[in-house]
């Protein structure tokens, strides 16, 4: 058994041991490039139905690799090469010799010997004819190979196409549903400039930062050994908020010598420090710019208008132009279907039928001048063979002109494969020029799609961060309002509880008194059944569970110094007036 490969550009057959199918493709090429000097770099291997074969996989992952199908690899040095690709061609040493001997023959005398090696000539045209006839069988079926290798790519080529047209087709859809809101990003865009100069405008409390602060020194605490860095970098950029100015949102990548600074103890005293509201001057937009460093608010506006400058339709619309004319060159239908490749197949498969009818008349003919050799050997009469070698003189010239035959249909075989492989040449560079274009294109409209795909997440990080101003205010003002009804709810709750666990005592009591006297009694579950239950113990004699633990450190007093310090834009969201 053997693992066959066929090289469909000159439609030569390649032949391994089977220990390969086992190991890797990429093993399989490693075996190639050391038997056949073919570099791992100029193969490729595909098996029937178009399927390109993958390094990784083993090669018996796929069904090919015998003779019937094997897998066929194309060489693209082949291909790329000015030359085309010649064919092996073979010559018997005596299939041009049988001519002269045959010549020589006829003048030889009428004897036994001239019978003799009249018979071991035509032992020799019946040799000769089965090797052309093997040797044409096989260009034949070479050329039913590159016929199937052909088929492959081209499978190969239509998947390549429907890919180009799916990822085309995306992009284009993407494209014009970002085209239509254009403008409407653009608003968001100018409504963050607003934001931006707002956010400049609002304190940020220091509380919060505080808080943030005690969190992280917490979790370093409870997980110190994972979670070392995620503090000191939290350590390094509480700091930064805290040492910035209100200038800082100019620079927010700037700083190196404050974000630096990891020291929990020098960071505790610059908290300590900024305990009074005069120290701490930190902006919503300074604390939104140290967030995700180096992408503060300004690179991220910075970054979408680049994007938008990028898939600017005058750009966008040629290249799009550009793979629809690659996409149609993939379906050029002259190039993909070789006419009459077909009827030519068969009118060579009609050649090789005849040609084996030629072979069993050589056969024939031999055996016939065995039986009258040896016939005469046994007659040892030579009066009979004038009239034998007569009729053998016939018979060789049958021969010989089978034989002529012969050679003219081996001729015509190597004439058609070799034609068939310059045909195939000329195809197979269009195709390493399609789809090398088609594999450009499609890298090129796979980052155009990421670019688009990363501008509108961007753009909705903006989104986020225009409703930024309006979210701070809503979500501090709720603060202090839930506060403020957790202290009523707690005063209302603890003098519900008071209340209602002195009347539960006060129930209890008279029932266990009840109780003892009624327990024995004869009339106790016949008449007056229930008179064993409770009342719940669970209500209004707990407290309830606490809540809103976790709250911001946010007082009234903040919230008052917001309002007075915030700009007349998002004074409704601190009064609680409006929700966004």
């Amino acid at each position: 058994m053997k693992l066959y490969v066929f090289q469909v550009n000159n439609g030569s057959t390649l032949t391994f041991d089977t220990d390969l199918a086992v190991q890797t493709v990429l093993e399989l090429k490693h075996a190639i490039q050391t038997k056949y000097k073919i570099a791992i770099q100029h193969q490729v291997l595909v098996v029937n139905g178009g399927e390109c074969m993958v390094a990784e996989r083993r090669v018996c992952s796929y069904s090919a690799g015998t003779e019937t199908n094997p897998i066929f690899l194309f060489n693209k040095e082949m291909i790329l090469s000015d030359r085309d690709p010649a064919i092996p061609k073979t010559t018997f040493s005596i299939e041009s010799e049988i001519q002269v001997k045959v010549e020589e023959s006829l003048l030889m005398p009428a004897v036994f010997h001239t019978v003799a090696s009249r018979t071991q000539l035509a032992l020799e045209m019946f040799e000769v004819a089965n090797k052309l006839s093997s040797f044409c069988e096989r260009l034949v079926h070479d050329e039913h190979l590159q016929h199937q290798g052909w088929a492959a790519i081209m499978a190969n080529l239509e998947d390549c196409t429907t890919s180009c047209q799916k990822l085309l087709l995306k992009f284009e859809n993407s494209y014009l549903s970002y085209q239509q809101d254009l403008e409407e990003i653009k608003t968001k865009l100018s409504k963050l400039g607003t934001a931006v100069a707002v956010m400049a405008r609002i304190p940020l409390l220091e509380c919060l930062t505080r808080q943030s602060y005690r969190e992280s020194v917490e979790r370093s605490g409870s997980t110190p050994g994972k979670e070392s860095d995620e503090t000191e970098e939290g350590e390094k950029s509480t700091d930064s908020v805290l040492r910035a100015g209100p200038g800082s949102s100019e620079s927010p990548g700037g700083g190196q010598e404050t974000g630096e600074m990891s020291d929990s103890g020098g960071l505790r005293a610059i908290l300590d420090e900024a305990a009074n509201p005069t120290c701490f001057n930190v902006t919503l937009l300074d604390w939104i710019n140290v967030q995700d460093r180096p992408n503060d608010v300004e690179s991220v506006v910075r970054k979408c208008f680049e994007s938008i400058n990028r898939l600017d339709p005058r750009i966008i619309q040629p290249f799009l132009g550009d793979c629809r004319d690659t996409i149609a060159k993939l379906d050029n239908h002259n190039m993909k279907s070789i006419k009459g490749l077909e009827d030519r197949l068969y009118a060579l498969d009609q050649m090789i039928a005849s040609c084996k009818k030629l072979v069993n008349e050589q056969k024939e003919l031999a055996q016939g001048f065995l039986a009258n050799q040896k016939r005469a050997e046994n007659l040892k009469d030579t009066s009979v063979l004038p009239d034998l070698c007569l009729s053998h003189t016939n018979q060789l010239m049958i021969m010989l002109n089978n034989h002529r035959k012969l050679l003219d249909i081996k001729k015509k075989c190597t004439t058609a494969k070799q034609e068939l492989t310059n045909n195939l040449q000329v195809r197979l560079k269009w195709c390493c020029y399609v789809m090398l274009h088609a594999d450009q294109d499609g890298e090129k409209v796979q980052a155009l799609l990421r670019l688009l795909t990363e501008l509108l997440e961007r753009v909705r990080v903006v989104e986020a961060l225009s409703n930024v101003p309006q979210m701070y205010c809503l979500a501090v003002a709720e603060v202090v309002r839930r506060k403020m009804f957790m202290r009523h709810y707690r005063e209302w709750a603890y003098s519900l509880v008071k209340d209602g666990k002195l009347l539960y005592d006060a129930e209890k009591l008279k029932r266990e008194s009840f109780g003892k006297l009624f327990r024995k009694s004869f009339l106790r579950n016949r008449l007056f059944k229930g008179l064993d239950s409770w009342p719940p113990r669970a209500f209004c004699t707990q407290k309830p569970r606490r809540f809103d633990d976790e709250l911001p450190d946010i007082s009234v007093e903040d919230l008052q110094y917001l309002k007075s310090c915030c700009p007349v834009e998002v004074q409704p969201f601190l009064n609680g007036s409006r929700r966004v």
